[in-house]
């Protein structure tokens, strides 16, 4: 029996080796399979991911012509539209570029704020939330700079127009001088006049 039984363990072990590389395969297939189910059913409380480095996207639009930069828009506004949050901060990145069509420094900080607030469960990679949190500090300060050049716009807007309206007044009085200086004189020319004519009665009739 020995025999028998040492003889038929390589063919037992074999068996085995072939089962395990057709059970391997199949186990792989059925985890990738639940994985991928998992990644179009998420869970209610799992948060998904961004999958967009936001720092290489801005580099990336940097270096886009105006034509792409117009497409890129258009792409962009068309995601969000399908609820896309990923294209709500790339559009906010898209208003930040200087040299976009749609750069605007005030829709992109209140579009920001918004959008933090709104999606505070959405997770950011590190470098992500390092590059938001330089983006916001740059709207800020690029808001501050603004703000004080329209403070200093509008501080000179006031002293030119008080001066103006001083300069108003002062050429308002010097009108108003010389019609009364106008007026004396002619005062003074009908009474230079009234007065020849009373002389030249009194002549006329002293002869």
């Amino acid at each position: 029996m020995k025999l028998v039984i040492n003889k038929f363990r390589p063919s037992t072990g074999f068996s085995l080796n072939k089962t395990r590389l057709v059970i391997l395969p199949f186990l792989v297939s059925v985890f990738l399979s639940a994985c991928q189910v998992n990644k179009h059913y998420p869970n209610d409380n799992v948060v998904v991911s961004n999958t967009v480095n936001y720092g290489q996207y801005y580099l990336a639009l940097k270096s886009l012509p105006l034509s792409e930069i117009n497409t890129e828009i258009a792409q962009q506004q068309l995601k969000k539209s399908q609820g896309s949050i990923e294209a709500e901060i790339n559009l906010i990145l898209l208003h930040s570029l200087p040299n976009s069509p749609v750069h605007n420094v005030y829709t992109a900080k209140s579009q920001l704020n918004e959008q933090l607030k709104r999606n505070e469960n959405y997770q950011f990679s590190p470098a992500d939330k390092a590059f938001i949190s330089l983006l916001k500090d740059q709207l800020n300060q690029q808001l501050f700079i603004f703000k004080q050049a329209s403070d200093q716009t509008l501080e000179q807007e006031l002293e030119q127009n008080t001066q103006l309206a001083e300069q108003r007044v002062v050429h308002k009085k010097q009108l108003n001088r010389i019609a009364e200086l106008e007026f004396s004189v002619s005062q003074l020319t009908k009474q230079i006049s009234q007065l020849k004519n009373i002389e030249q009665t009194i002549s006329e009739h002293g002869q």
